[in-house]
């Protein structure tokens, strides 16, 4: 080999170096961006999870006390279409300290519910209404509410489809999760 030969083969090393470290950084950058993207997404299905496990436990407590259910005690709302939603005051009993009447337990249910359940989502509001169905049932309603502008801001659309439940967003960054159920 000569010297001419060997000094234009010194540099390209280098440049093939400068060119694998330039592809390497373009996809630890892509990388990067899809591991936000993921936290984001995470984190709404978190409050999806939330929601339903929200809308599932006063059903569970309608269940409960079906005579006050069916009686429409449960019939709450405190749903908003911006700015945070009211809890309504705490009732005079508490019924997990001390005994209480039906009815006293359906009003402690729903403040607790939306007091402590519903209000771990961000602005979270929600309504129960009861309505009668044939056959003597009690259909349910049950819509949970929440402030998703994480998600929302990605574009993404809610989907938890089934045929009595379904998570949709509704307005701006509010997302819902509806369900019904008869008791």
């Amino acid at each position: 080999m000569n010297a001419t030969s060997k000094r234009s083969q010194a540099g390209f090393t280098l440049l093939e170096l400068l060119i694998s470290v330039l592809i390497l950084s373009f996809g630890l950058l892509g990388i990067g961006g899809m591991m936000a993207l993921t936290m984001k997404s995470n984190g709404s299905s978190a409050f999806k999870q939330l929601s339903v496990q929200s809308a599932y436990n006063i059903i569970d407590r309608m269940r409960a006390n079906s005579q006050m259910a069916v009686a429409g005690s449960y019939n709450v709302s405190n749903l908003v279409t911006s700015g945070t939603p009211t809890i309504p005051a705490a009732p005079s009993t508490n019924c997990t300290t001390s005994t209480c009447t039906p009815a006293q337990m359906a009003a402690y249910d729903t403040w607790y519910w939306l007091a402590n359940s519903v209000a771990q989502l961000p602005n979270g509001c929600a309504s129960v209404a009861t309505t009668p169905a044939p056959n003597g049932n009690t259909l349910v309603t049950v819509t949970v509410q929440w402030d998703d502008s994480r998600a929302n801001q990605l574009g993404q659309k809610s989907a938890l489809g089934s045929a009595t439940s379904a998570s949709q967003t509704v307005s701006g960054n509010q997302s819902q999760f509806v369900t019904q159920t008869l008791l």
